[in-house]
């Protein structure tokens, strides 16, 4: 008879002991460069992180547990990069990556991510090879697609043909996102009139604009194309056009920041590019994303790049319940089953073996200093450069 009440604290015990094991924290790692020259769309990035995750603890968390993020502000450094990779994984005890809007960066962390088998996401970096290279997730549409769109776009819509390309030469995704326009551009009959190259710590554009302008006056070119980083886009579009360059300017979601109009103003009018989604859908889904975001913040979401953030945390979110379990070596897999998962920023499916989700681009063009959406597409399979064209 003695036994019963001890049997019954081993019970009360026990049940103590998994409740608060399902209640711990799940930690999520997130790396981004939120000073220097891709605040400005890693910040929004963080920001739809952020929001998703409160909005997941609100609803009850992941298998029960909350989501306990751990931001590191890596400041487009490398050896912080690195420092802070290591750290979340061996000191945090983070299940999970997330991290980064530009490719460079992405090759830093994901590979440090790989020698321990924790997943890494990557929000808005875009180059499809990353997967075969360090095994990372994009949440993100491949750079292949976002150039074969704005190539569409200019030569079926608009009948321009030939084209001069800008290559930010120090650049990964550049290089990339430069290299599948050319070969989507030819493929449709156009013609890359000639490339020129510069480098991200530039500031002095004059000479390569007023190369570009003989070309222009001479009627040689229908338009440019500057692949460029958030952190110079506004500068290069300024001196463009201060340049005396008229043609029409294309570029990818590198121009999806709001330093493209607070640093190009006026000359900022007119430009297309690429991006994620349109901000001013009237979807009410992506509506009430907007307002949630403004609730949290005090503001709006500042470009497309928040909502690929969120989608970060939703997507992770989905293959851990879709395993079952919060296992860092599993996570993967689950990912690998996520078929038509509705985020945000479109609609994810990995089952086909990719790690780059097939979705939507929408092309923008800045009207009145604000990011109209003229369109929102799948690539056409036809045009779609293989992921192979480029580096």
């Amino acid at each position: 008879m003695k036994k019963a009440p001890m049997l019954l604290f081993v019970i009360l015990f026990i049940c103590i002991s998994i409740t608060a094991w399902a209640e711990e924290p799940i930690k999520i790692g997130v790396v981004m460069n939120l000073t220097g020259p891709w605040a400005s769309i890693d910040g929004p990035a963080t920001r739809g992180i952020q929001l998703a995750a409160e909005q997941v603890n609100e609803e009850g968390g992941i298998l029960g547990r909350p989501i306990e993020l751990v931001v590191v502000d890596t400041k487009a450094d490398q050896a912080e990069v690195v420092a802070a990779t290591i750290r979340l994984i061996e000191s945090e005890n983070v299940v999970a990556l997330i991290g980064y809007c530009d490719t460079h960066w992405v090759n830093i962390a994901a590979p440090l991510a790989r020698e321990y088998d924790i997943p890494f996401i990557t929000p808005g970096a875009t180059h499809p090879r990353m997967p075969e290279r360090n095994s990372a997730w994009l949440i993100s549409f491949g750079d292949n697609a976002q150039a074969a769109v704005v190539a569409e776009y200019a030569v079926h819509d608009l009948g321009l043909t030939r084209g001069v390309i800008w290559i930010d030469t120090a650049c990964d995704f550049c290089v990339a996102v430069s290299a599948y326009f050319a070969d989507v551009l030819e493929n449709l009959g156009g013609e890359v009139v000639y490339e020129d190259y510069f480098e991200t710590t530039w500031t002095d554009f004059s000479g390569m604009v007023a190369r570009l302008k003989g070309f222009q006056d001479q009627g040689q070119v229908d338009f440019v194309y500057p692949s460029a980083i958030p952190g110079n886009a506004g500068l290069i579009v300024r001196q463009l056009r201060e340049g005396g360059v008229t043609i029409p300017i294309f570029s990818a979601d590198g121009l999806d920041t709001p330093l493209l109009v607070e640093v190009g103003g006026e000359h900022a009018e007119g430009v297309v590019f690429a991006s994620h989604i349109s901000l001013e859908d009237p979807d009410p889904k992506i509506q009430q994303w907007v307002a949630d975001y403004e609730e949290m913040f005090g503001f709006p979401p500042e470009t497309s790049f928040a909502s690929v953030g969120t989608d970060s945390i939703l997507v992770l979110k989905e293959a851990i319940e879709t395993i079952g379990e919060v296992d860092p070596a599993r996570i993967p897999e689950g990912l690998g089953m996520i078929d038509g998962f509705e985020g945000i920023s479109g609609v994810y499916s990995y089952t086909d073996g990719t790690q780059v989700p097939t979705k939507t681009v929408s092309v923008i063009e800045v009207q009145d200093g604000i990011f109209v959406t003229l369109r929102q597409v799948y690539p056409d399979p036809e045009t779609l450069p293989d992921p192979t064209v480029a580096n």
